[in-house]
């Protein structure tokens, strides 16, 4: 057994957990668990559709759950395949699940845990990690609903760039969410449905809450979803409206110049001696006042309008 391989074992199961798995590691289930190969290949650090299998001897089943990537100040999926036998479970992952990475540690160091496991069955042990798992999501719906309300907030206050911004990164984030839960449902299902036979019977409460678990969560995507694109709208109406109202302003003032233009135009015309006022001394202050009357006349039209 490779050692960097984490083993706990009592006397009703075996618990082995393997981050970031290898060649060597895949060996090494292979050579002592006889796993198919197309499911240890699905273990390598690649991800992988979510899915479940009943191989007869053993289940194998790849879920992704949500983490908080805070390089990138973005939620991300990780996943996590499962080997679950009667008396094994095996759980291998990339270390990014910080729910599941504390609880086998403290399975291996706390004393009282450590006691509490010696009683345990596999399917119980199973129903813990996926408590944990399933625990760990609801923070992380918490800090959306939060970004969620700081944008209300900001609609109104902040400038449109960084609002839009901000919005479009709780949509990427709900839309990584719900992507790493869509199968989750099912799955349980099917891993109830698979362990019937040697699943004791007092655990299928508690696989039924954590399919209870999963359809809270997804319905809480659902309505920040749903908040959050009406929020878009919002901005976009917000923002279509400056628009119009920019657009309103150049087109009054285009109009409004209209005139001025013409006459500048036809007084430069090349037709000196056909122009009224060309011979008088103050011909430049006849156009120039005949100018401000009209520019007067189309501003007194749009006041008189309220188009200003």
């Amino acid at each position: 057994m490779p050692n960097d391989i984490k083993k706990l074992k009592t006397k009703k199961f075996t618990w082995i957990d393997i981050s970031q798995a290898t060649q060597e590691h895949l060996k090494y289930l292979k050579t002592d668990y006889g796993f198919e190969s197309s499911d240890l290949n699905d273990c390598l650090p690649t991800i992988q559709r979510q899915k479940i299998h009943n191989r007869g001897n053993y289940i194998f089943a790849v879920l992704q759950f949500p983490y908080y990537n805070r390089t990138t100040q973005s939620i991300e999926a990780s996943e996590i395949d499962l080997f679950v036998g009667k008396n094994f479970i095996i759980t291998v992952h990339e270390d990014e699940l910080a729910p599941l990475v504390d609880f086998y540690y403290i399975c291996q160091t706390d004393p009282i845990m450590k006691s509490q496991l010696r009683s345990e069955e596999v399917m119980t042990i199973l129903h813990k990690i996926f408590n944990k798992l399933y625990n760990y999501c609801y923070p992380i719906l918490n800090h959306i609903n939060l970004d969620i309300n700081q944008i209300e907030k900001d609609i109104l206050e902040q400038p449109e760039e960084k609002t839009i911004k901000n919005i479009l990164i709780v949509k990427r984030n709900i839309v990584n969410f719900q992507k790493s839960m869509q199968s989750h449902r099912s799955i349980l299902q099917k891993l109830i449905e698979y362990t019937e036979n040697w699943r004791p019977a007092k655990s299928h409460n508690d696989y039924n809450n954590l399919i209870s678990f999963t359809k809270d969560i997804w319905d809480s995507l659902v309505n920040y979803k749903d908040t959050v694109n009406a929020l878009h709208e919002t901005q976009e109406s917000m923002t279509s409206l400056k628009i119009n109202e920019i657009m309103k302003t150049l087109t009054i003032f285009s109009v409004i110049v209209f005139p001025l233009t013409l006459l500048a135009a036809i007084f430069g015309m090349n037709t000196m001696n056909a122009m009224p006022f060309m011979n008088s001394p103050y011909d430049f202050w006849y156009i120039m006042g005949i100018m401000l009357v009209g520019m007067l006349i189309m501003f007194g039209f749009f006041k008189k309008k309220k188009w200003l």
